[in-house]
């Protein structure tokens, strides 16, 4: 029966001692995260107390003399670590950091100094008796104030489950209950020893903390990170700022992000950024990454510019290993939009106006000829209707900024379809959508916009007889998808570049200024604009709206 009870305890330690080691294993994995340093250690020591309980049970070793003294010693050595080291784990997690400042050299001394006077009362060389007297209260001593450090860390995660979003209670129940079980079981066997009955303990301590591990960012440090983070933020910015921690999750949020992103900070805190803000899924969000990204808000698609910053602990921590990560989005839809319209309107004024300039100049110097006059008129009607597209540019894109408005859009193409259906348009318009599609924006803009791409159908054919096809759709989401579909030539391969690219150049530039009037116009919309070329012949434009009020 003994030799059955001393396996079958073998076989719980080494249990114990192979689950603990296999957890600290599985976190070393991960050791480049803020926390990982004193949460390995705190297992590392936990695996060596299992593995100290297997080594005293084994018959060489129960059967006294050093090696058992060795085996009990280091039970009790490892008990006595981890308070300490619980402590230090706590302080990291919730955000207090690890450096050395005087309160915490005054901790550590309050550890060493019951040990140092021990090691000076056996030193003395008293009797046995007079010995064991004075030791008695300074390891009494040692055990409460180890305690009183177990408690504090423990209070600093509990108190960190009650008041962060992402930190559950279940999640500190279970790493409380990881670190405490080998001490609670050996209270409740009523062995105060910490030496013999802590194979239990030692049991559910590998149990618990595995499912930690795997279940709980347990090193992640976000804790920490919104801890730095909160301090270094200022709530009043304009751009819109979020904190992420290692696993793209939101630690925190200032009042622009969630205003721009249509939520709340509480509803963004805990969740994956790219759930939360539409239109990130194909950037990476490294520290130092940058760039230009189109992103759905409160006021529809916007163009943001993005740095991404390491948050760290001090001005002098290693940027290598952050804490967290500051995201920054500063909406320049419309800094893009002026320059572009500076871009195009400089061009035109520079290049088509002083060509046709040329022209007129050269033509005046025969100004008999009827053919030279006919030059001339036509050189002066392109350069009139030039100026004017540019100036109903201007002033729509002035539009744009004025408070939205309810929108008929079924309305709106219907007055831009009677709008060519004329005697002098030889078009073939036709219109598809329900009777009524109404959303939040701006009817001016809407309207010349439509109005655009229908007379960009109609002068650019080369067919006798246009056709064009306008269709209106609306979602599910309350989007609405505006088409416009034509059998003409389609929109040149160039023209589609410099669209996409947004940019122009002296030697690489559009032919006018009505397609870049509607992205202008789509844009400050907060819609999309889409081109698609038809087989054999002609071209699709979709415009897609969304409705600002929701």
């Amino acid at each position: 029966m003994a030799l059955l009870e001393t396996l079958g305890t073998l076989t719980l330690n080494a249990v114990a001692a192979i689950l603990l080691g296999w957890t600290a294993w599985t976190a070393f994995q991960s050791r480049e995260q803020p926390s990982a340093e004193p949460f390995i250690a705190l297992l590392a020591t936990l695996t060596l107390w299992a593995v100290f309980a297997f080594g005293s049970e084994l018959p060489i070793v129960s059967s006294g003399g050093l090696l058992s003294t060795v085996f009990s010693l280091g039970q009790v050595g490892t008990a006595l670590l981890i308070p300490g080291i619980w402590l230090v784990y706590a302080l990291s997690y919730t955000g207090r950091g690890t450096g050395l400042t005087w309160k915490r050299i005054a901790l550590l001394a309050g550890i060493a100094l019951p040990v140092l006077l021990s090691g000076i009362v056996i030193a003395i060389g008293q009797s046995e008796t007079a010995v064991e007297r004075m030791i008695a209260p300074l390891i009494g001593t040692e055990i409460l104030y180890l305690f009183v450090l177990y408690l504090y860390a423990t209070y600093l995660l509990v108190d960190l489950g009650g008041s962060h979003a992402r930190v559950s209670n279940t999640h500190v129940a279970i790493l409380v209950g990881g670190v405490s079980a080998p001490y609670l079981v050996s209270v409740v066997g009523n062995n105060t020893s910490l030496v013999g009955s802590t194979t239990i303990g030692l049991l559910l301590s590998g149990g618990l903390l595995a499912v930690a591990v795997r279940r709980y960012p347990v090193m992640t440090g976000f804790p920490k990170a919104d801890y730095v983070a909160r301090t270094r933020v200022v709530e009043t910015l304009q751009e819109a700022i979020v904190v992420l921690d290692w696993d793209d999750h939101i630690l925190d949020v200032n009042e622009t992000a969630a205003e721009v992103f249509d939520s709340s900070a509480a509803t963004m805190i805990g969740e994956p950024i790219r759930s939360v803000v539409d239109g990130l899924e194909q950037t990476d969000l490294p520290v130092g990454a940058t760039g230009t990204v189109a992103l759905q808000t409160s006021r529809g698609r916007r163009q943001f510019q993005f740095s991404v910053s390491a948050v760290t602990e001090s001005p002098t921590d290693d940027e290598d290993n952050p804490v967290a990560r500051t995201v920054l989005f500063r909406d320049v839809t419309d800094q893009q939009t002026r320059e572009q319209r500076l871009t195009v309107l400089n061009r035109i004024l520079r290049h088509n106006v002083r060509n046709d300039l040329d022209v007129v100049l050269a033509y005046a110097d025969h100004i008999d000829d009827e053919e030279i006059q006919t030059g001339i008129q036509e050189s002066t009607t392109d350069l009139l209707e030039l100026s004017r597209k540019a100036r109903e540019a201007e002033e729509v894109m002035t539009a744009s900024t004025n408070p939205p408005e309810t929108v008929d859009l079924t309305a709106v193409a219907e007055t831009v379809v009677e709008q060519f259906r004329t005697d002098d348009s030889p078009g073939d318009i036709s219109l598809d959508c329900p009777d009524e599609v109404s959303i939040t924006s701006h009817r001016t803009v809407v309207q010349q916009a439509l109005s655009e791409l229908v007379e960009n159908a109609v002068t650019h054919t080369d067919n006798d007889t246009p056709q064009i096809e306008i269709s209106i759709r609306a979602d599910e989401d309350g989007a609405v998808e505006i088409t416009v579909k034509d059998n003409g030539p389609g929109l040149p391969e160039r023209e589609q570049q410099i669209l996409a690219t947004g940019t122009e150049t002296q030697l690489k530039h559009g032919q006018g200024i009505g397609l870049w009037f509607v992205n202008w116009a789509v844009s400050q919309l907060g819609g999309d604009l889409q081109f698609e070329q038809t087989d054999p012949e002609g071209s699709i434009v979709r415009i897609r709206l969304r409705d600002t009020a929701t």
